[in-house]
């Protein structure tokens, strides 16, 4: 995984950065924190 700065990205593509923080702020708080594990069938 790259690491650019949020700065970096809101230069190149012109977004503003406090749009972007929020926008970054509001997908990982919809991120499932709960991972469902299912086991495979025996053969």
């Amino acid at each position: 995984m790259e690491k650019i700065p949020i700065a970096g990205i809101s230069r190149v593509t012109g977004i503003s950065e406090p749009w972007l923080q929020k926008y970054i702020n509001e997908k990982y708080e919809n991120i499932p924190r709960k991972i469902e594990i299912t086991r495979k069938k025996d053969r």
